[in-house]
Order: structure tokens, then sequence, then C-alpha cells
């Protein structure tokens, strides 16, 4: 055989093993589509329906599909007469509407609506899967790959994001999260991967700002690297923040408004951000331009951390300056009365002091495993190749960031269990190559090490303490309690003729997406107005007075509710309170009343309840 044939089968075997290798990873990713159907199921729409962020979003869809403005954003139903400007982006509502609209003409409205529903999580799976996958691939090869998918389906809180009928934006954003990382590992090499990674950041921004911290440590780990070495990564970089820049003045031109082009927010997209980067990303292209390296040894690093601290300095004044609420984060703007009653008791907003206070073992899976990602990834770092440091250590500068916010606010954790189920592939591919061939205690040991950083494992140790307690029963009591109530709620309410409702917040989406009526409260923090007005019905010193100013049509209430209840503990006098203990105020009129919730209307103003007739007036000819 010449020398050219040896090549030609070495290369046929190559290819052979290519292709069994992609075969188990697409079967791979296949059982993990399969797996996330079969572990949850699929979506109803009805009262089972328990995500008032997904009913939300479905409202908006069929807002824009029913001739809504793709600029204007506003729920005229929640808080009328004005409506709630909601923070949320059209570019999620878009291809929600596409898919309700190809299967309408199949299954009429109602099915394409659940089609939608149940499709569309599924669908994003398959990309953030292997953009997640190809993560780790970079640093450990099929290995890291494969347990990447597994840490996936083992990650409570990510694998929720796509269960059938999640249609809010945080499945979109998760994608958007891992394609940036999957550019940021390669921004050293292919300009597309930068280029990539640059709009993804950009688009993840316009979807809502919870990405806002991701973006920012991809960008200080990649502006860390071409500090240390300028000639590798000075133009990975540049492409990164020009796409960046780029991207986001084509997404706020394409969803906001020209009316409020000007106009700050901290929660969505908006001037307040606008600036920021333009600012920040011309300054940094101007120093990846200028300050070439070259070898230049320390001096160059200097230089060129110096210039980076002091174009960070310039946006932090900037922003002191312009927009000094939303140095708080997207919360900065936020009414501050509603934060004891209303938002420091959602979950999402909540802490590590809060989740140990409230429920400790569910620290467990949210804190402990994407921890015990920190430690083994930064023990794994030292024995990478010295070219593959720097990427990595970009995920991990993302997966320590998000742990340390995490311990503030909740809602970060989740960004970290996505980091980390790629930076635990890579920890344990290396740990099979570092053992290979070996058996010993401390080898086997050292192979499965990245177990104690799977969530699931830590979930199910957490459960017997949970069943001891009787959190689990409570957990299941509170969920078909509400999901009766959301059914009672519907039940009556659908059969009346539109009006106002005053219910609590947790049940506002449900509401508005399953009835005719509108609502004063939902669970979103730019509705200040509607909570208070709702908790001024509740816990206020007088309950009918504030209702009447809401010129609201009908109460709404759920003995179980837990935001009711939280009411009645603030206010044991208050109208919670007495609907908790039975108790019936003489001014509302029961509409319905059942095991599950009541439903009352204003009794008309002067009518007596004592059973006697009121006093006819008659004309003076009758009476004589």
């Amino acid at each position: 055989m010449n020398s050219k044939q040896g090549a030609l089968g070495a290369a046929s075997v190559l290819s052979g093993l290519r292709l069994r290798t992609r075969l188990i990873f697409a079967a791979a990713l296949g059982l993990l589509v399969a797996g996330l159907l079969g572990v949850g199921r699929l979506a109803d729409l009805g009262p089972a329906w328990s995500d008032p962020d997904s009913m939300m979003r479905l409202i908006e869809v069929r807002d824009l599909l029913a001739g809504q403005g793709w600029f204007d954003l506003t729920q005229y139903r929640l808080d009328p007469p004005g409506g709630l400007l909601m923070h949320w982006s059209r570019l999620v509502d878009a291809p929600i509407a596409a898919l309700i609209l190809a299967a309408t003409p199949f299954l009429g409205r109602a099915g394409a609506e659940l089609f939608a529903a149940n499709l569309w999580p599924v669908l994003l799976v398959v990309p953030f899967a292997w953009a997640l996958a190809s993560v780790a691939g970079r640093f450990g090869g099929d290995i890291a790959r494969l347990v990447t998918l597994l840490m996936i389906f083992l990650s409570p809180q990510v694998k929720a994001v796509f269960q059938p009928g999640i249609l809010d934006h945080h499945n979109v954003q998760a994608v958007l999260v891992a394609v940036v990382l999957m550019g940021l590992v390669r921004a050293d090499g292919d300009r597309r991967w930068p280029l990539l990674a640059g709009a993804a950041a950009a688009l993840s921004l316009a979807v809502g700002m919870e990405t806002l911290l991701a973006v920012l440590l991809a960008i200080l780990g990649l502006a860390a690297a071409w500090t240390v070495d300028a000639d590798r990564w000075r133009r990975g970089l540049m492409l990164f923040t020009g796409a960046l820049v780029a991207g986001t003045l084509v997404a706020a031109v394409a969803t906001i408004p020209p009316s409020r082009w000007l106009v700050p927010a901290c929660d969505t997209l908006s001037f307040a951000y606008l600036v920021p980067v333009l600012v920040g990303g011309a300054g940094v292209m101007v120093l990846a331009a200028l300050l070439r390296g070259h070898d230049d040894g320390v001096p160059g690093l200097l230089m060129r951390g110096g210039a980076l601290v002091a174009v960070g300095s310039l946006l932090v004044a900037i922003a002191a300056v312009l927009f000094p609420t939303c140095l708080a984060g997207p919360y900065g703007g936020v009414d501050p009365a509603i934060r004891p009653i209303w938002l420091d008791r959602v979950a999402e907003a909540q802490g590590l002091i809060a989740t140990l206070q409230g429920r400790p073992t569910l620290a467990l899976p949210l804190y402990l495993a994407p921890f015990a990602a920190v430690l083994l990834g930064a023990a794994a770092l030292r024995r990478l190749p010295p070219a593959d440091r720097p990427g990595f250590a970009m995920v991990l500068s993302i997966l320590g960031g998000s742990v340390l916010i995490g311990m503030v606010q909740l809602r970060a954790m989740v960004g970290a269990q996505i980091v980390a189920s790629a930076a635990i592939g890579v920890v344990a591919a290396l740990a099979v190559r570092d053992t290979a061939g070996r058996d010993d205690i401390r080898a086997v040991a050292r192979r499965w090490s990245w177990l104690v950083a799977v969530p699931a494992l830590w979930w199910l140790a957490g459960q017997p303490v949970d069943r001891l307690l009787g959190r689990t029963e409570a957990d299941t009591v509170e969920a078909t309690t509400t999901t009766d109530c959301r059914a009672f709620f519907g039940d009556v309410l659908s059969a009346r003729a539109p009006g106002l409702v005053v219910a609590t917040s947790n049940f506002g989406a449900f509401l508005l997406e399953a009835t005719p009526h509108a609502v004063l409260a939902a669970p979103y923090h730019r509705d200040a107005h509607g909570i208070l007005a709702v908790d001024a019905v509740f816990t206020g010193a007088d309950p009918e007075a504030a209702f009447r100013r809401t010129g609201a049509t009908y109460l709404a209430a759920c003995a179980g509710d837990p935001e009711l209840n939280q009411m009645a503990e603030r206010a044991p006098g208050g109208l919670a309170a007495r609907l908790i203990d039975g108790v019936r105020p003489p001014w509302l009129s029961e509409v319905a009343s059942g095991p599950a919730g009541m439903v009352f209307s204003m009794r008309p103003s002067g009518l007596d309840v004592t059973g006697s007739l009121p006093v006819l007036r008659l004309r003076p000819s009758i009476r004589e």
C-alpha cells in the first residue's frame, strides 16, 4: 500500500470515528429532549398552568396577533385605565406568534396556542445544549460534551426553563448566554466566533437585563486576556466589542419606539444602557487598536490594565451622573414602597440568607453545587494546557461572578448553573484523562469527584429532611390549592360581564389570560400602583374606601393563597385576615364562594342589609 493509500485509509478511519462520535452526541441530545418531556408533562394552559410570566407572554403574543403595535408593549387590562408598559421584548413574542399563525389553519387558535406553548421551549433545548456542550468540548473533547448534557438534565433550575409550557424569556436568554460562551472561548481563533459572541450578547440584552452580569463578565474576561496577551486576543476583543455595539444599536432601533430613544429605564434596553455600551465599546476598541502589545512585557501589561481601568472609571462616572438609580441594577427604579410588602418576598429577588431562613435544604442544589463547580473548575484550570487556560478562566469568571451575585439575588443562580454545566463537563473529562488505566481508590474518587457539583444529587439529599419537616406535603397542598382557586376564579368570572378585579398579584396574570376582565395587580415590579392599591384593600384600615377608590367591579380572594396569608400576618385586623377567618364584610355582596375561593362585588351604597325595605319617597299627589 502506498503512502497515499495509507493516508486515505487513516482519513477514513478518523472520519468514521468522528461520525460515530457525532451520532453518540446526537443520540444523547435526543435523550435529553425526551427526558425533559418525560420528567415534565405537556402544558394544558388551564388552571394547572402555574407560571405567571408564561401567561403574560401569551397575552402579549395575543395582543400582537390582534393588531397591537410592535412597539406598544402596554398591557391595557393591567392597572387600567392607563395600563402598564411592560419591560419585555417583542423579539421573544415574534417567533411564538409565528408558530401560532402557522398552526392555526390546522389546529384552530386555541390548539395552535397549546401547540406553540409546548413546542417552543423544547425547540430551544437543542441550540442551548449544543452550544453549551461545544464550550466544554473546546477544552475536554467528547467526554466533556456528554457530561455537559448530563449536567443539564441533572440541574433542576436549568431544566425548568425548558419545560413544555414555559414561554417567558429566560429560556431564550439561556440559549444566548451559551452562544456567548461558545464564541468567547474561541475568540482568539476564527473571526466568526467573537462576532457571534458579541451579537448574541447584544441580543440577550435586548431580550432582558437578566443577562447584564454575564455580558459584563464576558467583556471583563476577554479584556483581561488581552491585557495579559495582547497579540493573541486583540482581534477577538475588537470584534466582540464591535459586534456588541453594532448589535445593541440594531436591537434598540428594532425594539424601542423613537419616542423613547432618550428615555432611561433600568430594567430594559434603553438610553441608560446604550450610552455605556457605545462609550465603553468605542473606548475598548480604540485601546485595542492602539496598544498592540508585541512582547512588551510588564510595562505593556500595566499600560493596558491601567487604560481599561480608566475606561471602566469613566463608565461608572457617566452612570453615576446620568443614571444613578441604575447603578443598583434592573430593580434600581422600583418604587421603594413595594419592597417590604412584595418585592422582598419574591423568591428570585431573595438571596442566600433568606433561602437559609426559609428553606435551608434548597441552598444545597442552588448554592452548594455551583460553588463546588467553582472550586473544581479552579483546580482543573491548572491541569489544562497553558494555551487553554485563558479561555477556561473566562468561563470560571462568569461562573464565579454569578455565584457571588446569587448570594444577594437568587435569579443569578440559574445562570451560574448553566455555566457550571459546561465547567463540570471539562472537570470530568480531565479527571478521566488523568486517571486513565488506574483503578485505585484515589483514582476512582478523583474520576467521580465532579458528582459533588450535580444539583439533582443535593436536591435528593435534602428531600428526607423536607419530608420529615412536612415541607414537601405543604408545597403540594399549596400548589393544589392555588390550582383549585385559579379554576374557581376562571369558572365564576369568565361567565360575568368584563370588569376590574381586585385580587392578589399571584392571580393577576391568570385572570388576564383566562378571563376578559382587567386586574389591578400582577407580579411585576413596574406595577407598583396596582400592587399598592390591592394591598390597601386587603390590609388597610378602611378597605371599603380603598376598594371604592379603585373603581373595581369584583374582589377575588383565595384563603390558601400565600400572598393573602402574608397580608393577613402584616395586618391581623385587615380584610385579608377577616376573609381567611370566614368573616364577610357588609359592604361586599357575595357572587360565589366555595372551598377554593370567593368572589364578591361591591354592595350598592346606601342599601340596607338588615332585611327591611328602603323607605319609598311618594309623589305629593299620591301622598294626598
